[in-house]
C-alpha cells in the first residue's frame, strides 16, 4: 500500500492524509472511552470483518475514481457474482465444482466491469450514466434469474468464510492483500502512472501517447474484478446468496474512497488512504451502534462526513487551479 509517485504528493493532499489518520485515531480512542465493549479484541475483529467487503469494493473503486470516473454498478454486479458462486457451491465437492465456485464470481465481475469500461471508454457517454444503467440492468438480471435466496452451500465453502489464520479472519486478510497488491500496481508500475495521468489531464495523457481508452477499460475491469472478489468473500461468510445482496454497497465504496481523500476530479488518491477511509467509516458505524445512537442519526452523521469530504476536495482542487 505504498504511496503514488511524488508528482502527486501536493502539500494540501499530504496534510489531508495526516488529518484522515488523526481522525481515525481520535475516533478509536473516543469510542474506546465511551463504550468499553468497543475496545474488546472480539469487537475489533468484528469491525475488520464488517469492512472487508466494502474495503475490497473501495480498492477497485479507487482505480475508477483516479481516472475521473465512477462505478455505480458494483453492488448489483456483486449480487450476480454471488449467486453464481453459491449455485456452484451447492454441488457435490469436486475439482471442477470447487474451481467454478471460486472462479465464476471473479470472471463474472471482470466481464461486468469490462462491459462498463467498453461503454465508458468508447461510447464517450458519462460514466455516471453508463454505470447507473448497468446498475439497473445487472440488478434486474439478478432478480429475474433467481428470486429466492440460495442456501445449503457445501460445508467446505461455508468454512472458508469463517476460516481464521492465526487470529485474523480470512476475509480481512483478503482485503489487506488486495489493497497491498493494488497499492503496488498504482505506485510501482507503468499502468499505475498511466491511471494517474489519465485522471489528471486526459488530453495531455493522450498527447503523450497513453492509450486512454485501454487505461479506462482496465480500471473498470479491475473494479468489476474486485466486485466479484467481494461477492465471493460475502457469500462464503454469510453461507448464502440472494439477488438483493449488495444494495447500497456502491455508495459505501464511493464514500470510503472520497473520505480517504481521492479526488472525484481524478488524478489524486492512494490505496492506503482508501483503506483508512474504509476503516474510519466502519469504526464510526460500529461505535455509534455501541453507544446506542439511533440509526437515522447514524445515516445523517455518515452523510455529513461524505459531504464534508467532497466539499474539501472541491476547495483543494480550486486552490490548485
Amino acid at each position: 500500500m505504498s504511496s503514488p509517485p511524488t508528482s502527486h504528493e501536493r502539500p494540501a493532499f499530504a496534510r489531508r492524509s495526516l488529518g484522515l489518520y488523526a481522525a481515525l485515531l481520535l475516533l478509536v480512542l473516543g469510542f474506546a472511552l465511551a463504550a468499553p465493549a468497543f475496545r474488546s479484541p472480539e469487537n475489533l475483529l468484528l469491525v475488520l470483518r464488517q469492512v472487508s467487503v466494502n474495503g475490497i469494493l473501495a480498492v477497485g473503486m479507487t482505480f475508477v475514481v483516479l481516472t475521473a470516473g465512477i462505478d455505480l454498478s458494483v453492488g448489483s454486479l456483486l449480487a450476480i457474482a454471488g449467486l453464481a458462486s453459491a449455485l456452484f457451491a451447492q454441488l457435490e465437492p469436486s475439482p471442477v465444482s470447487v474451481a467454478l465456485a471460486l472462479g465464476s464470481p471473479l470472471v463474472i465481475g471482470l466481464l461486468g466491469g469490462g462491459l462498463n469500461g467498453v461503454l465508458v471508454a468508447f461510447s464517450r457517454v458519462s460514466p455516471l450514466i453508463v454505470t447507473l444503467g448497468t446498475l439497473t440492468a445487472y440488478r434486474g438480471f439478478a432478480v429475474w434469474y433467481r428470486v429466492n435466496p440460495v442456501y445449503d452451500l457445501s460445508g467446505w465453502y461455508r468454512e472458508l468464510g469463517q476460516l481464521e489464520l492465526g487470529l485474523v479472519p480470512l476475509p480481512v486478510l483478503v482485503f489487506f492483500a488486495t489493497a497491498a497488491a493494488a497499492g503496488l500496481v498504482l505506485s510501482r508500475t507503468r499502468f499505475g502512472r498511466h491511471v494517474y495521468a489519465v485522471g489528471g489531464n486526459e488530453a495531455a495523457a493522450r498527447a503523450a501517447g497513453i492509450a486512454v481508452e485501454r487505461v479506462k477499460l482496465a480500471a473498470y475491469g479491475i473494479s468489476g474484478f474486485c466486485a466479484g472478489l467481494a461477492a465471493l468473500v460475502l457469500t462464503a461468510r454469510l453461507g448464502a446468496a440472494q439477488s438483493v445482496a449488495g444494495q447500497g454497497f456502491e455508495l459505501q465504496a464511493i464514500a470510503a474512497v472520497v473520505v480517504g481523500g481521492a479526488s472525484l476530479f481524478g488524478g489524486r488518491g492512494r490505496i492506503r488512504d482508501t483503506v483508512a477511509g474504509t476503516l474510519l467509516i466502519g469504526v464510526l458505524f460500529n461505535g455509534l451502534v455501541l453507544t446506542n445512537v439511533p440509526s437515522p442519526i447514524q445515516q445523517m452523521v455518515i452523510g455529513g462526513i461524505i459531504i464534508g469530504a467532497v466539499w474539501l476536495d472541491g476547495v483543494v482542487q480550486g486552490r490548485e487551479r
